[in-house]
């Protein structure tokens, strides 16, 4: 009897992990698009999500090394500090995650787009 072995960089594999990913995007945009909210944190969860619903939009966030969150539009230089720090931004998150009746998974992507802009530098 052969074994099956799955190849998780296979071209079947990386278009699934691909298209489940921006099929949870897309399912986090639909459910927290409606949700009342700042027009601060509306332009953070849309840069999170590649969503444009803010003008002007936020194209750069990043995370410093001491926590603080910093954002920037595009044509902009420098980046610009918020109030909200990175345990602000996650307890925000988790906050509208339930109002919105996100899932594990949506929770997870929102999170897991947080961890992938902190600076490492």
């Amino acid at each position: 009897m052969g074994s099956v072995q799955t190849n998780l960089t296979s071209p079947t594999m990386i278009q699934y992990r691909f298209q489940m990913g921006e099929h949870t995007r897309r399912s986090c945009a639909l459910k927290l698009r409606p949700i009342e909210k700042s027009g601060t944190f509306t332009a953070i969860l849309g840069s999170l999500l590649d969503e444009d619903w803010t003008t002007p939009n936020i194209r750069e966030l990043r995370i410093t090394r001491d926590h603080g969150l910093l954002g920037r539009s595009l044509g902009e230089v420098i980046f610009k500090a918020f109030r909200c720090a990175e345990a602000g931004l996650i307890h925000n998150i988790h906050e509208i995650a339930a109002v919105a009746g996100l899932d594990g998974n949506e929770l997870s992507y929102l999170l897991g787009k947080v961890e992938k802009i902190k600076s490492v530098t």
